[in-house]
């Protein structure tokens, strides 16, 4: 009977502490949800069972369409997960080596002595998304697939960046000629592979590859990559149409192997549990993936932890990031993002707590990942920040009165502290967007008013005398622009972009 009643004390308590975790979480979703700080869909699990969920926003604020937990996310780079899972698959089944040489695989691939494991690990030294660009000038409106990564290996004529496994170089390329190598090996498609041998077998029945000019690579329910394109624009809008995101998200948008895996938040769980479960590959594999790489000197990699906040290390594995937290421990997974996206998975592998976050807008989605692991861990969120930020609204009234009342108005705001938040560096951006971006009418005299007051405000920074030099030697005001770049060069002697203008206006 002794035993019965602590039995039932200890379930109280846990019960109690839970309740307790549930309250916290829906507190702090009811207040995102209510000021509209989460554009996204995000899950919570705990041994492998859903803890809290929520959706928010826009999937489209062009028509209004909003996400719900059936919206479908591309994963961006947590894609390569998948792409990994993929090739250890095939290694399971020797029908590869990681030594292997990548010729092996693709003849054409112009550098025979990097490896299989190089390019899992990142470690290969290949170009990245510059590979590309020459061609991009020359045709524009151009969409890179896959298929043309090999020719223009041949033509880049240079050499690896450094040996292969002398360094980490996160590298898209790297998964692009993973991907290929699967299909040379199994004689079948990437998007069939994956289809096949992980979506079906851990059940994930909203989830594929997006390819390129297919039928559903614009599917109803796959959210848009949304963005503000300015820090003047109020109204966001298709990263895929705006000038400056062009290149990635226009022309590099085909790509498979690092990216295009669409999927939801519970389609993730699935994929989270068949994983760790040995459903997809062998255990032994499963924990040789998440074991930190090291480089060719012996040293395993480290840098400082991506996307969770905090003071904690990362490391990369094969296709997995690895996160080690003071006192949390291990934790796996990976990150993605894209102009208007952004995403997150991440497995704690001792508490088998699950974090899996998606936005597509408005989001601090740092915070707000490493919010959801703390609660997860019955510690308090981070504090929600509610504050507009004061260069949006100066902008505002910059473009609809006028200087003299933005002036004012930026002067009350930056004294609304509980309502606003000011700081140079976004006052920096806005007199760039208003510089290059803008074509109103008006829209160089806005950036010099921007780039002026940002040097009374922040007076010890050599930037923002740099900043206005260039803005002043734009509207043609030459001496003046000399000044200001001899003010930032005086602040910093060592600067960069000072030094170069100075030497192209014939005074260095």
């Amino acid at each position: 009977m002794r035993l019965l009643i602590i039995g039932i004390i200890c379930l109280a308590a846990a019960a109690a502490f839970a309740q307790g975790r549930d309250t916290t979480l829906k507190a702090y979703f009811d207040s995102i949800s209510a000021h509209h700080l989460y554009d996204g869909n995000i899950a919570l699990t705990e041994n492998g069972h859903k803890v809290y969920a929520f959706s928010g926003g826009y999937a489209d604020y062009a028509t209004g369409q909003r996400n719900t937990m059936q919206s479908r996310f591309n994963l961006a780079s947590i894609s390569k997960i998948f792409t990994a899972t993929a090739i250890l698959q095939l290694r399971d089944k020797k029908q590869l080596r990681l030594e292997d040489p990548v010729t092996r695989y693709l003849p054409a691939f112009p550098f025979p002595g990097i490896t299989i494991r190089h390019l899992l690990t990142h470690t290969s030294g290949l170009p990245d998304l510059e590979l590309y660009e020459e061609v991009v000038k020359q045709y524009p409106d151009s969409v890179i697939t896959n298929a043309v990564v090999l020719p223009l290996l041949r033509q880049w004529n240079k050499r690896p960046y450094f040996t292969p496994g002398d360094q980490f170089r996160y590298c898209n390329t790297n998964y692009t000629l993973l991907a290929l190598i699967v299909e040379t090996i199994t004689g079948s498609s990437f998007p069939t592979y994956l289809e096949k041998h992980i979506f079906k077998p851990a059940g994930m029945k909203d989830t594929y590859v997006a390819v390129y000019g297919s039928s559903h690579f614009e599917d109803s329910l796959r959210v848009k990559q949304q963005v503000k394109p300015t820090f003047y624009d109020s109204v966001y809008t298709d990263a895929t149409l705006v000038k400056r995101y062009r290149y990635s998200e226009y022309n590099n948008q085909a790509s498979i192997g690092p990216s295009n895996v669409i999927t939801t938040v519970d389609d993730m769980i699935k994929f989270d549990n068949a994983y760790f479960s040995g459903k997809l590959l062998k255990l032994s594999t499963v924990e040789e993936a998440i074991t930190p790489l090291k480089l060719n000197n012996g040293k395993e990699y480290t840098e400082h932890m991506d996307t969770m906040l905090g003071e904690g290390t990362g490391q990369y594995g094969l296709g997995w990031d690895i996160f080690t937290q003071p006192g949390y421990g291990k934790g796996v997974g990976h990150g993605g993002f894209k102009f208007g996206l952004a995403t997150f998975y991440y497995h704690h592998l001792a508490s088998k707590q699950v974090v899996i976050a998606y936005t597509n807008g408005n989001s601090r989605f740092g915070e707000n990942v490493t919010s959801c692991f703390y609660m997860l861990n019955h510690q308090r969120p981070m504090p929600l920040d509610f504050k507009r930020s004061a260069v949006r609204a100066y902008a505002n009234a910059l473009i609809t009165v006028g200087a003299n009342h933005a002036a004012c108005m930026l002067h009350l705001y930056r004294t609304d502290t509980s309502h606003y938040y000011f700081n140079t560096r976004e006052m920096n951006f806005l007199g760039y967007d208003f510089l290059y971006q803008c074509s109103t009418k008006g829209h160089q005299q806005w950036s010099l008013e921007t780039f002026k007051l940002n040097t009374f405000l922040d007076p010890g920074n050599f930037n923002v005398y740099d900043s206005y030099g260039e803005a002043l030697l734009e509207a043609g005001y030459r001496e003046d622009a000399i000044r200001m770049y001899r003010k930032s060069l005086e602040l910093n002697p060592v600067s960069t972009d000072g030094i170069k203008a100075m030497k192209k206006l014939g005074l260095m």
